[in-house]
């Protein structure tokens, strides 16, 4: 296709050298020997104009990069992968140093594309060996795209010939055996953070550490063992590790530590819907639907055009029996933008309640004959 150059994105006017319905590729070139390629992660958003992983980052230390989004949730598995690899490819020319990086999802890619792009090494964060279940069979996140078919021609081996930056969580079961695949196939640096939780990244950011990694990863001087240390001594601070310390509790039985420690989380960061919207779904699994209401109307504020959010608090209201209050959060999300899947679970949840309403309201008319 045609380059579309000069189209304004972020921070820095970005050129748009690939584009179809469910893939975009644009590229800033910048005054630096090495060029990063990002892809996103999992999204609730169709829009391919949102602002790419990293794009900020890159923007600020003047470091080229060029940015894969996604418009929906097949891991890269798209028709047109080569079309949209190739374009990365040609742009990422010429650069002395190429780093693929990504986060779950967006890791995978940058795993799996690191050869196909010609990369020097990739930083990949909580990523996935495959998400086929003939190949993960431990993997039971992300049940909606199970279905979904898996390209052969990306389903091989992955490449042993890019070195990798591995960071995940090993006292999570599949991530610990993710990375244990990818290790089998690659050259692998591991940079194992118990209870760091899946979102690596911001995990990292909390610690005051993920651009001192992603910088060090670029420069080809990345020290593990310490920064794993300094991450050690610093984790008390990240919600993400007290939001994984919580979930770990509620998995040995311990639920009043478990709420314990989630409402330690939220305190710590109550102007962001993270916390909230977590203590709110362990307080709805020990089915204290009242309590867990209060944290989901937190989150609901702090968060009214992330969709995840919105479903939540929508549950909870269902679950407190407010089945009027739960559809008006469902209509509220009727014109924003986001993924089919999304879509398909914002239609069920509204039959649901309208059914569960419905029934509610017999009832009560039987009552009062």
């Amino acid at each position: 296709m045609k380059p579309d150059w000069n189209v304004p994105q972020g921070l820095k006017l970005l050129s748009v050298v690939y584009r179809s319905e469910h893939l975009l590729v644009k590229v800033a070139h910048r005054a630096s020997a090495a060029c990063v390629v990002t892809f996103d992660s999992y999204t609730d958003t169709a829009d391919l104009e949102r602002r790419a992983f990293g794009e900020e980052f890159f923007a600020q230390n003047r470091i080229s990069a060029i940015h894969v989004v996604n418009g929906r949730n097949r891991w890269y598995h798209e028709p047109d992968w080569r079309e949209a690899i190739d374009a990365v490819r040609k742009a990422a020319s010429g650069y002395a140093r190429l780093v693929t990086y990504g986060s779950s999802m967006g890791a995978y890619a940058a795993l799996r594309f690191a050869d196909h792009i010609g990369a020097s090494t990739a930083l990949a964060l909580s990523p996935q060996y495959s998400r086929d279940p003939r190949k993960a069979p431990f993997e039971d996140r992300w049940p909606e795209q199970r279905r979904e078919k898996w390209l052969p021609e990306l389903s091989g081996a992955l490449s042993a010939k890019v070195p990798v930056v591995l960071a995940y969580d090993p006292a999570m079961t599949s991530e610990r055996l993710h990375a244990e695949h990818i290790a089998r196939e690659m050259v692998v640096e591991r940079l194992a953070l118990p209870h760091a939780g899946h979102a690596m990244a911001a995990h990292l950011s909390e610690c005051g550490l993920l651009a001192e990694l992603v910088l060090e990863v670029i420069r080809g001087s990345a020290d593990l063992t310490a920064l794993g240390r300094r991450a050690r001594t610093r984790r008390k601070q990240s919600q993400h590790y007290l939001i994984a310390l919580s979930h770990a509790a509620h998995r040995a039985k311990r639920n009043e530590v478990a709420v314990a420690i989630a409402r330690r989380a939220a305190e710590i960061a109550p102007d962001r819907n993270l916390g909230w919207h977590s203590l709110g779904y362990l307080l709805s699994k020990l089915q204290k639907h009242e309590e867990a209401l209060v944290a989901h109307h937190k989150a609901a504020e702090l968060a009214p055009n992330v969709a995840a959010v919105q479903l939540r608090f929508a549950a909870a209201q269902q679950d407190s029996g407010d089945y009027d209050g739960a559809l008006r959060t469902l209509r509220s999300l009727s014109d924003k933008p986001m993924t089919p899947e999304a879509r398909r679970k914002l239609a069920t949840m509204a039959f649901h309640i309208r059914v569960l309403r419905g029934v509610g309201r017999v009832r009560a008319a039987l009552r009062t004959r």
